[in-house]
């Protein structure tokens, strides 16, 4: 693109040159190299090819002078415009202009005053670095210059909205002509006929299908468009600028980019200065004082912070930062006539994990502070990323609201504060999940990919491993293009129909099934081609991590985490902890970095969790998880009894969520569990499992959480053998006074109240201990399966039973369960319920002796919770159908 600055630096000093003495004598490759910092010869290369192509023209003599021609043309723009490199235009505004973005415009300026009607143009850059903005600066640029008229429109056409219907954007983009289908009543005008005269804008580009890119030929190559219906083509002047984030080789036609000869890069937040970054920091908040009329001050730490942080969504995303933490800190000033103060805590915990750092910009001594009336640079950034203005009024309006309804200040601070927290969150979720709602729903339509999302649970259990994202939009893709096929009467012949149903047998009876529930959805007949077609979607391999979460001790000193991690690895016989000792010299950096390098040899594919005392050490995880992806989580104030507990979790394969949670401020109790000195005339409960230890441990501890010790003595017994159990009851009996006897099942034991293990649960820890293991759209999804594909006819009832027990599991016996375990815990039980109620035969257990003697608890406690189920069902589970249950259950 270097002679369309050359060209652009000549015809300025042409004109000036014009105003000045009245005529035009020229400049030689000499002047214009010394005028743009380049080589001679590099000018003297592109003046020669600006004059092949007739653009330029030159004098006979030496040295050789080189002018514009049409000068009447140049001269009469001249003087309405007056272009010289003095005067300002609108890309003067942009922060940046003189350093980042000096190429970007000047590029810019080339594409839209090059003869005869500009440029078209493509911008290219990641989310939120300003392509649209920018693309608004040419517009802008072109009025300025009278390249355009003023009564010119800058069009935009989202390619996205379109990408999957070559029709709806044919005529949305082309116009719809009187006739054209049914119901196109009257002519309509497109996007193009909008953009007249003016530039049309194509944000999303890559969204475009080839056929959509080879629309735009015609009118990219002769001007001429041609209607929907039409037979007759239309000639129109129009700049085309288009906007991707893609890389423009994968993502579109050669045949396509070659028609479009200026690309602007534009660079992401990270390559641009630190002085911009700080203007960037400025402009915003020069934005949040004139909205809400006050004052700004921005402290050292949030500065540092906002200024080192790393921002995925570039300035897009520094800008509604800023914006969301201008809010909470408005929200502390509102009842005071203060300045509005920022503080760290006013961002969220990415933008302060930039205190660790500051390698770029050092925050010492900086401060900002912001009136409403600072003239500070346009931002250029795309509106998408803004937080709603409304949010200040709407503050104010609810504040004085609930001022006259009598209430004091604390309690509005505290009311609309939560009112404020949900309305920013519902904003950052909106953007999170855009891009996922935006590639996958656009895809097909809801209904198809609603069904066959819930087939893939079905899938996955009969096929014994998981489906890949990758392989469900790729069937899904393919089923809606059969249903299309299908219609038209296309069928396409598969050639290894035999082969496949022999190689894939399983993935073939799954084919199977789906191709059957296809049939009644939508009414049509699937060949035996298309299920090929199918199977070997579902044939596709699928790698399955099996890795246990990481474990890594973190501590200030020359030796207090690998002390620890050293005793819980002796403990456990294992060597799964690791100790970092972090000297008090070592810096926040190099120690991070040397973290980083450990998860990254620790992580086995499940996570790795983080144990700190304190300092910069807690922000380490989200740091670290931006910079490799590993999912990692830090928790503070860690003991030795706290990296045990880490430990002995990931060992048994529980995930990183669970250990967070386990994983608490307080030391575990890890010794022995039995109780001794049992104390006369005291109130007693009995806790009771399998061994006396696991469950029977953690009821003590709930009650005791709940009541002194003094009111109550808890006292741990095994149940294995229920003679031995009994007659330790009645010995207690003799000096004490048993309240009540918590077990999985009733030991009848006459005068003692029997309390269940899914009552006490529900008592202690209220009705809400069941919501952590139901997750809605699992259950909606195994619901629809239970209904439309195991054609259990009483599925609400099975399902709610099934998760009600399950739940009381997880928490009765501390089993891990999350949604993996719970979807194929569900999907086994209902196939196995299908069974029964078929009267077919199910499968036998290999490990039956081994759980009714080392899981009997678990077992006993299934079987009589089943009970209800059975009656109603009118169904017997066996003793292998319910070990085989107790297996997924604890992994055996």
């Amino acid at each position: 693109m270097r002679y369309k600055i050359v060209y652009e630096t000549l015809k300025k000093l042409c004109l000036k040159q014009l105003k000045e003495d009245g005529n035009i004598k020229g400049f030689s490759a000499e002047d214009i190299a010394l005028k743009l910092d380049m080589h001679r010869s590099n000018v003297a290369r592109e003046f020669g090819k600006l004059y092949k192509e007739g653009i330029i023209d030159k004098s006979d003599g030496r040295p050789v002078l080189y002018f514009i021609k049409d000068t009447e043309r140049e001269e009469k723009v001249s003087g309405n415009t007056n272009i010289s490199p003095e005067k300002p235009s609108i890309f003067d505004n942009i922060i940046g202009k003189d350093l980042s973005l000096k190429h970007p415009i000047a590029l810019a300026k080339a594409a839209i005053v090059y003869p005869p009607r500009g440029l078209h143009t493509l911008i290219v850059g990641e989310t939120g670095v300003g392509k649209s903005y920018f693309a608004k600066c040419m517009f802008k640029y072109a009025l300025e210059v009278n390249i355009i008229k003023a009564s010119s429109r800058f069009a935009i056409f989202n390619c996205a909205d379109y990408a999957n219907n070559p029709q709806l954007l044919v005529s949305h983009l082309f116009g719809v002509k009187k006739g054209a289908y049914t119901g196109a009543n009257e002519d309509r005008e497109g996007i193009i006929e909008k953009a007249r005269d003016g530039i049309l804008f194509l944000d999303e580009v890559h969204r475009l299908p080839p056929e959509g890119q080879e629309m735009l030929f015609t009118l990219i190559d002769e001007g001429k468009y041609m209607p929907l219906g039409s037979t007759k083509e239309i000639g129109i002047n129009v700049m085309i600028i288009c906007a991707t984030t893609e890389n423009i080789d994968s993502s579109l036609l050669k045949t396509f980019t070659r028609r479009i000869p200026v690309t602007i890069s534009l660079p992401s937040l990270r390559e641009r200065t630190s002085d911009e970054r700080l203007n960037l920091i400025k402009a915003f908040f020069q934005e949040e004082s004139k909205r809400i009329g006050k004052k700004i001050e921005v402290n050292e730490d949030a500065l540092t912070a906002i200024l080192n942080y790393e921002c995925p969504n570039n300035i897009g995303e520094l800008k509604s930062s800023i914006q969301i933490a201008s809010a909470k800190a408005f929200l502390r000033s509102m009842f005071k006539n203060e300045a509005v103060k920022i503080q760290l805590e006013d961002f969220s915990n990415e933008v302060r994990a930039g205190l660790l750092l500051t390698k770029k910009i050092k925050g010492n001594n900086l401060k900002l502070n912001i009136r409403g009336n600072e003239e500070i640079a346009d931002d250029g950034v795309e509106d998408k990323y803004s937080l709603s203005e409304n949010i200040y009024e709407f503050i104010e309006t609810r504040t004085e609201n609930l001022k006259n309804r009598g209430l004091d200040e604390d309690t509005i601070k505290n009311k609309i504060s939560n009112e404020v927290e949900s309305f920013i969150n519902n904003y950052l979720l909106s953007i999170n999940n855009h891009q996922r709602e935006d590639d996958i729903k656009r895809i097909v339509n809801n209904d198809l990919y609603n069904f066959l999302n819930s087939f893939m649970y079905l899938a996955e259990y009969r096929l014994k491993r998981k489906i890949t994202k990758n392989t469900f939009l790729g069937l899904l893709i393919h089923i809606d293009t059969f249903l299309g096929r299908i219609r038209e009467n296309r069928i396409i012949e598969n050639p290894k129909i035999d082969e496949i149903r022999k190689k894939y047998s399983e993935e073939f009876k799954l084919a199977m099934i789906l191709a059957e529930k296809l049939e009644e959805k939508y009414d049509v007949a699937v060949p035996m081609d298309e299920i090929g077609f199918i199977t070997m979607f579902f044939a596709a391999d699928v790698e399955e991590v099996n890795g246990r979460v990481g474990v890594i001790v973190a501590m200030h000193g020359n030796s207090t985490a690998s002390s620890m991690a050293e005793v819980t690895n002796q403990l456990l016989n294992t060597n799964h902890a690791l100790g970092f000792d972090m000297p008090l010299s070592m810096k926040p950096d190099t120690a991070l970095e040397k973290i980083e390098e450990l998860v990254k040899e620790r992580n086995e594919g499940m996570g790795v969790i983080l144990l700190v005392d304190m300092g910069s050490l807690k922000f380490f995880d989200k740091i670290i998880k931006n910079n490799t992806g590993i999912e990692v989580r830090a928790v503070d104030m860690a003991t030795t009894a706290t990296v045990i507990e880490a430990a002995r979790k990931a060992l048994m394969n529980t995930s990183l969520d669970e250990i967070v949670k386990s994983v608490d401020l307080e030391s575990r109790f890890l010794g022995s569990f039995l109780e001794e000195n049992i104390k006369p005339k005291k109130d007693v409960i009995i806790t009771a499992c399998s061994t006396g230890e696991g469950t029977a441990q953690k009821i003590k501890e709930i009650i005791y959480s709940k009541f002194d010790k003094e009111k109550y003595e808890v006292i741990n017994l095994s149940i294995r053998d229920e003679q031995e159990f009994k007659k330790a009851v009645e010995d207690i009996r003799k000096d004490s006074k048993i309240v009540a006897i918590i077990s999985a099942f009733n030991l009848n034991i006459e005068g003692i109240d029997y309390i269940s293990m899914d009552k006490f649960f529900k008592d202690f820890m209220g009705e809400n201990f069941e919501e952590n293991i139901k997750d809605e759209m699992l259950i909606q999804n195994i619901k629809i399966v239970y209904k439309d594909y195991l054609e259990l006819k009483q599925y609400d009832f099975i399902i709610n039973s099934l998760v009600e027990i399950i739940s009381t599991i997880k928490y009765v016996f501390e089993i891990h369960i999350d949604s993996e375990k719970l979807q194929g815990l569900l999907m086994h039980m209902g196939c196995l319920i299908q069974k029964l109620i078929n009267k077919e035969e199910t499968s036998t257990c290999k490990n039956l002796t081994i759980i009714l003697s080392r899981n009997q608890d678990i077992f006993k406690y299934l079987q009589e919770s089943l009970n209800n189920m059975e009656e109603k069902l009118d169904i017997r589970f066996s003793e292998d159908d319910l070990a085989n249950i107790v297996e997924i259950l604890i992994n055996l």
